[in-house]
C-alpha cells in the first residue's frame, strides 16, 4: 500500500508564500450577508404567517359570534312559537282568539313577524300577516311533514312565503291536542329581521358578510341585499361549508371580486354565515412589507458580490488549479503537473491527490479482476442483484439480469405481462410496498417470459434497507431461475400422484374381481348344490380370475418393457393380418357396445419387421382404448397406409376425446383421465404406455390427436416398412326361495358379483331381485318393496350415494335397510355412504359372515 507523509511535501514553487484556506473562507463570509438576508426573510415568512393566522382567527371568532346571533333570533321565534302552541285557544278551536293573542306577541317582540297556523295537509287556518277570517292560501311542504312525523321543533330553509311573497324563513313547532300533533305554529321571518345582525360594527370595513341556509341560499348579506336575498352564495363556499362546521377558503362574492372566507355553521339551525375580505386589500398591505424587504436585501447582496468577486478572486485561481487532477483521478489518468498554487491547503490536497491516483489504479485492476470472476459465476448460475434508492425511479441490476431474460430489463411497470406474469407481477408489487412501509425481508416464486418465448420460474428475493434513523430508504435483493429445479420437483409431484392414483385404481380393479370369486367359493362350501349352479359358478370364477391373470399380465408386461427386458422375436409380417388379428380380439367387446367398426385394409400384403404377438397386442390395446371411451352406439375405425418407407396405422373413434392436458400426457404410466366413482371404464392406465414402448422397441412411433371432449379421438402408429421381396348371464331377476324371510334388492353394475351375491342371499331363503342400472333399481324398487337393499357405490349414470338417497326419500323404500357393497374401503368413503343415508359399509369382497349377520338383524326389526 502507499503512504505519503503530508509534513514532508516538496514545493515546486518555493518562493511563493502561501496563506491558511480558512483565511481567504473568513474573509468570504464576512463578505457575504446571505445568513442575514436569509433569516430576515424567514423572519418576514414568519410574521406574514402569523399575522394571518391571528387574521384568520379573529374572522373565525367573528363569525362564530354572528351565528350566535342568528341563532338566538331563531330562538326568539322557537320561544314565541312554543309559547303560542300551548294556549288554552288552540284545544278549544277558538283560532279568532288565537289570532288576536299571536299578533299581540309579536307586537311586543317587535319586528315584521308571522305567525301562521297550518294543518298536516299544508292548509293555512291562520295568518298574522292577514286579517282573521281572510282566505289563506295552502302550503304543504317537507318542514312541515317533518315536524308532523317527528314531533320536534324545527327551522326551514329559505321559501318564498305564499301570503307575503318574499323570501322567508320559518320556526315550525308542533301543537299537541289529546296527545297527538294536531297542527303546527310557524314563526315566518323575512330578511328585514336579520337586518341586527351584519351590522357595520359587527362586520370589518370593506367585507362581504352573508348568512345563508342549509342550502346556500343567502337569508341576509350586508351588501347588495336587494338583489342577494333568495339567490345562492358562492358554489365554493357552499361545498366547503356542506364538508365542514368552519374553516377559511378562497372563494369571489357574486360581485366578482376574490375574496378571503371565513364561515361557521351553526349546530342549532344547521345556517352559515361568511365574511370574505376582499383578497386585493390583505395583498397591499403584504407587498409594501414585501419591497421594503426586498430593497433592502438587494443592496446587501450587491455589496457582498462586490467584497465576494475582489477577495475570492485569488483564491477561485488557487482551488481551479485542482479541477485537472479531480478529473484525471476520476478517469483513472495519472494527473497533470501543477501550476501556481497559493493556498498551502490546495498544496497538499494535490500531492493527495497524486497518491490517490497511484492507489485506486492498482485498486481497480484487482476489483476488475474479481468483478469479472464474480459476473461470469452468476452467468453460469443464472443469478442476479438488483438495488433501488426509493428516492429515484431507476433499479439498478447486475449484468446477469438481462441474461435471465434474454433481454433488458425494461421499468418495473412496463413488466407486467411482458416480463412477468400477472399474478408474479401483482406478488411483487404487493412485498415491496409493504417493505416500503414495514421493512423487513421476504421472498416469492415468481413466473417470468423469457425473450424467446419460453417460461422461467425465479426464485426472489428482498430485504429492506435503513438509514439511521430506522426509515426505510432502499430495497435491494437477488433474482435466480430455477426454472429447471421446478420442472423436476413438478415431474416428482405427478410421479407421485400418478403412483397414488395407479394404487388406488388397482386396488378397486383387483377387488371387483375378488368379489365375486370370493362369493362363489364360499357358496362352493354349501352343502346340496345342484350340479348347474355348480358350474355356473365355477364359470364365474374362472372367467374372473382369467381377468385378474389379464391384469397381473399388463403390470408384468409394463414392467418387462420399461426396464428392457423385452426381448422381440421379428419377422417379416403382413400389417394387414396383424390388424386381422387384434380386431378379432375385441370383437366381443365391439359386439356388446353395439359400435360399429369400420376396417380399411391395404388391398395388398404390406410387410413390417416386428414381434407378431407384441404388435397385435399393440393395435388390440387401441382397440380396446377406442371401445372403452366411445359411447354405446359409436364409430370406430381402423385404416392402414403405406408410404415408401413407412406404414401408417390409424384408429380413429368418436368417443369421450382428450382435453390438450390429456393429450400431452396419454402415453404416461397410470394415467387415465379424470376418476369418478363410478370407475365404469375400468382399467389401470398402462395401456396406452404399453403400446408407446412396445411401438418404439420396433423403431416407430405413435401419436394422439383429439378436437376437444366428446370430439374423439384419432391414434396413429408409424412403422419402418420392410424392403419388398421379388355372452352373459342373463339378468333375470332372482325368484323367491319357498319360505323367504326377506325381500333383498341387489344392484350392481358387475353382473359377476351381482349373480354370485344373489345367490349367496338367495341360498339363505331370502327373496332376491337383481338390477344393473340405478334407474331401473328405482322403477322395480317401489313394487318389489325391498327389506334390505345392497347397493354399490361405482354404479354407471347414477352413483350408489345418490340412488341410496332417491330410495329414502321414496315412502316405499324410505324404511329399508341400505348396505354399501363397494371396493371403496377407505375412512372418507365411509362418511360419505353414512351421509348419504346407508346403514352399513361393506368392502368388496364381502365378508359373507358379515352380510349374514345384518340379514339376521334385519329379520328380528320390528
Amino acid at each position: 500500500m502507499l503512504t505519503v507523509d503530508q509534513a514532508n511535501v516538496t514545493s515546486p514553487h518555493p518562493s511563493i508564500v502561501r496563506r491558511p484556506l480558512r483565511a481567504y473562507l473568513l474573509w468570504l463570509v464576512l463578505a457575504t450577508l446571505l445568513p442575514g438576508v436569509l433569516g430576515a426573510a424567514i423572519v418576514f415568512v414568519n410574521q406574514y404567517q402569523k399575522a394571518r393566522a391571528e387574521s384568520d382567527k379573529n374572522s373565525l371568532q367573528m363569525v362564530r359570534a354572528l351565528v350566535h346571533s342568528a341563532d338566538n333570533k331563531l330562538r326568539q321565534g322557537l320561544s314565541i312559537a312554543q309559547t303560542l302552541s300551548t294556549i288554552d285557544a288552540l284545544a278549544a278551536g277558538d283560532f279568532a282568539r288565537v289570532h288576536r293573542q299571536a299578533r299581540e306577541a309579536l307586537a311586543l317582540a317587535g319586528g315584521d313577524m308571522a305567525v301562521v297556523l297550518r294543518e298536516r295537509s299544508g292548509q293555512q287556518l291562520l295568518n298574522t300577516a292577514r286579517d282573521y277570517g281572510a282566505a289563506l292560501p295552502r302550503e304543504p311542504s317537507p318542514y312541515l311533514e317533518r315536524v308532523f312525523a317527528s314531533g320536534q321543533a324545527s327551522v326551514s330553509d329559505v321559501f318564498t312565503s305564499a301570503v307575503r311573497k318574499r323570501p322567508t324563513v320559518s320556526v315550525d313547532v308542533p301543537v299537541r291536542i289529546g296527545g297527538e300533533v294536531r297542527y303546527v305554529l310557524s314563526i315566518g321571518m323575512g330578511s328585514e329581521d336579520f337586518t341586527g345582525i351584519l351590522t357595520p360594527q359587527s362586520v370589518p370595513e370593506g367585507a362581504v358578510a352573508s348568512l345563508f341556509d342549509r342550502q346556500g341560499t343567502i337569508i341576509y348579506r350586508n351588501m347588495n341585499r336587494a338583489a342577494s336575498v333568495g339567490q345562492q352564495v358562492n358554489p365554493l363556499l357552499r361545498t366547503a361549508a356542506e364538508r365542514a362546521s368552519e374553516g377559511t377558503i378562497d372563494s369571489r362574492s357574486r360581485e366578482g371580486k376574490a375574496l378571503l372566507s371565513t364561515f361557521s355553521r351553526s349546530p342549532f339551525s344547521g345556517w352559515s354565515v361568511a365574511i370574505g375580505i376582499p383578497v386585493e386589500s390583505l395583498r397591499a398591505a403584504r407587498l409594501e412589507q414585501l419591497a421594503l424587504m426586498s430593497g433592502v436585501a438587494a443592496g446587501l447582496f450587491a455589496i457582498g458580490l462586490c467584497l465576494a468577486w475582489l477577495i475570492g478572486g485569488r483564491l477561485a485561481r488557487s482551488v481551479q488549479a485542482l479541477s485537472g487532477q479531480a478529473l484525471a483521478l476520476g478517469r483513472g489518468a495519472s494527473p497533470p503537473p501543477l501550476p501556481e498554487l497559493h493556498v498551502r491547503e490546495v498544496a497538499d490536497v494535490a500531492a493527495a491527490i497524486g497518491d490517490a491516483a497511484a492507489l485506486l489504479a492498482e485498486r481497480s485492476r484487482q476489483l476488475a479482476a474479481k468483478e469479472s470472476a464474480l459476473r461470469e459465476t452468476h452467468m453460469l448460475a443464472r443469478f442476479g442483484t438488483w438495488h433501488w434508492n426509493l428516492d429515484s425511479p431507476t433499479i439498478e441490476v447486475s449484468d446477469s439480469v438481462p441474461h435471465i431474460f434474454g433481454r433488458p430489463v425494461p421499468p418495473f411497470g412496463q413488466q407486467r405481462g411482458t416480463l412477468l406474469a400477472e399474478e408474479s407481477w401483482l406478488q411483487v408489487q404487493r412485498l415491496t410496498g409493504e417493505l416500503v412501509r414495514v421493512g423487513g425481508s421476504g421472498k416469492l416464486l415468481l413466473h417470468a417470459f423469457h425473450a424467446d418465448g419460453h417460461r422461467i420460474w425465479l426464485d426472489y428475493r428482498c430485504e429492506s434497507v435503513h438509514d439511521a434513523s430506522g426509515r426505510v430508504t432502499a430495497l435491494r435483493g437477488s433474482m435466480q431461475d430455477i426454472t429447471e429445479r421446478v420442472r423436476a420437483e413438478e415431474a416428482l409431484r405427478q410421479a407421485d400422484q400418478r403412483k397414488n392414483e395407479f394404487l388406488a385404481m388397482l386396488a378397486h380393479e383387483l377387488r371387483n374381481p375378488l368379489a365375486p370369486i370370493s362369493s362363489g367359493a364360499q357358496l362352493l362350501g354349501q352343502e346340496g348344490l345342484d350340479p348347474a349352479r355348480t358350474r355356473q359358478i365355477s364359470a364365474i370364477i374362472a372367467r374372473q380370475a382369467r381377468h385378474m391373470a389379464g391384469l397381473v399380465d399388463d403390470l408384468l408386461d409394463v414392467s418387462r418393457v420399461t426396464r428392457g427386458l423385452v426381448v422381440l422375436s421379428k419377422e417379416r409380417i403382413d400389417i394387414n393380418g396383424v390388424v386381422r388379428d387384434a380386431v378379432e380380439q375385441v370383437q366381443a367387446l365391439v359386439r356388446d357396445k353395439g359400435h360399429r367398426l369400420e376396417v380399411q385394409l391395404l388391398p395388398q400384403p404390406c410387410f413390417v419387421l416386428g414381434d407378431r404377438k407384441r404388435l397385435v397386442q399393440v393395435v388390440g390395446n387401441l382397440l380396446h382404448n377406442a371401445a372403452k371411451f366411445t359411447e354405446r352406439g359409436g364409430r370406430i375405425g381402423v385404416t392402414v397406409g403405406a408410404g415408401q418407407d413407412t406404414v401408417q396405422l390409424e384408429v380413429a373413434d368418436n368417443g369421450i376425446g382428450m382435453l390438450p392436458a390429456e393429450l400431452e400426457r396419454a402415453f404416461d404410466m397410470f394415467v387415465q383421465g379424470e376418476r369418478t366413482p363410478d370407475r365404469s371404464l375400468g382399467g389401470l392406465g398402462i395401456g396406452l404406455a404399453l403400446v408407446r414402448s412396445l411401438v418404439e422397441l420396433h423403431g416407430g412411433s405413435v401419436g394422439v390427436a383429439s378436437s376437444g371432449q366428446g370430439m374423439g379421438t384419432t391414434f396413429t402408429v408409424r412403422l419402418p416398412r420392410c424392403a419388398e421381396r421379388a355372452g352373459d348371464l342373463a339378468d333375470a331377476p332372482g325368484t323367491a326361495a319357498p319360505g323367504a324371510r326377506l325381500n333383498v334388492l341387489v344392484v350392481d353394475d358387475n353382473v359377476d358379483a351381482a349373480q354370485v351375491l344373489a345367490m349367496v342371499v338367495g341360498a339363505g331363503g331370502h327373496a332376491v331381485r337383481v338390477e344393473h342400472d340405478p334407474h331401473a333399481a328405482l322403477a322395480h324398487a317401489g313394487a318389489f318393496a325391498p327389506d334390505v337393499c345392497l347397493l354399490d357405490i361405482g354404479l354407471p349414470g347414477m352413483d350408489g350415494y345418490e340412488l341410496a338417497r332417491r330410495l329414502r326419500s321414496d315412502p316405499a323404500t324410505a324404511q329399508a335397510i341400505l348396505v354399501a357393497v363397494t371396493g371403496y374401503g377407505q375412512d372418507q368413503d365411509r362418511r360419505n355412504s353414512a351421509a348419504a343415508g346407508f346403514d352399513h359399509h361393506l368392502v368388496k369382497p364381502v365378508d359373507m359372515a358379515a352380510l349374514e349377520k345384518i340379514l339376521a338383524g334385519a329379520e328380528t326389526a320390528p
